[in-house]
């Protein structure tokens, strides 16, 4: 418990003030579709519940970004299989296996956690209705990783990966129908 403690603590340092690590994209920079290749995937914080807390969502060990209230990241990713993590007072995962040239939509959940927010990666390709999605999906700024949050992520890798080693041998215990996977098929 103490170690829970400690981690959640440095995390709450090490945030600080997320909202600064995302610049919004302009109405000529908006993702339309995945690049010739890869997979888009939709990362969408359409809730303002836990709002003041920010989450960052990696693919594996790299950065994605980070994620607020009504906020969303468009991630291109190579095909194939990934490990997505996503940091708030704790972490948590989603596997993916993603096609080239589709769209898949996840959302960044808040739930209540000790010390602040925690969240989950829900996919919502092939779960949720396609209105619902669209919905979500307007209520949602796309936003980009600016300097000051790459630096950031940079500065934290090492802590970040702390909290990787203590949460996913927990993940990796669950049940495979408790583990949230976001399937091929579910792509647009």
């Amino acid at each position: 418990m103490k170690k829970l403690f400690v981690l959640a603590w440095l995390y709450a340092l090490m945030v600080g003030c997320a909202s600064n690590h995302v610049t919004p994209v302009t109405a000529d920079q908006i993702t339309k579709g995945p690049e010739s290749g890869k997979a888009l995937i939709n990362f969408m914080r359409p809730s303002n519940f836990g709002g003041a807390i920010q989450s960052t969502v990696y693919d594996g060990d790299k950065y994605i970004g980070t994620v607020s209230a009504n906020t969303k990241i468009c991630y291109q990713a190579e095909p194939g299989k990934h490990l997505f993590m996503v940091i708030g007072e704790s972490a948590d995962f989603m596997e993916a296996e993603l096609v080239a040239n589709k769209t898949y939509y996840v959302t960044v959940a808040p739930r209540m956690g000790v010390w602040k927010a925690r969240f989950s990666l829900n996919p919502a390709s092939g779960v949720v209705s396609d209105k619902e999605i669209a919905e979500w999906d307007a209520a949602t700024k796309e936003v980009v990783p600016n300097a000051t949050g790459l630096a950031w992520a940079k500065s934290k890798q090492n802590e970040i990966m702390e909290m990787k080693k203590e949460y996913l041998p927990k993940w990796n215990s669950k049940k495979e129908e408790d583990k949230q996977i976001l399937k091929a098929e579910s792509g647009k």
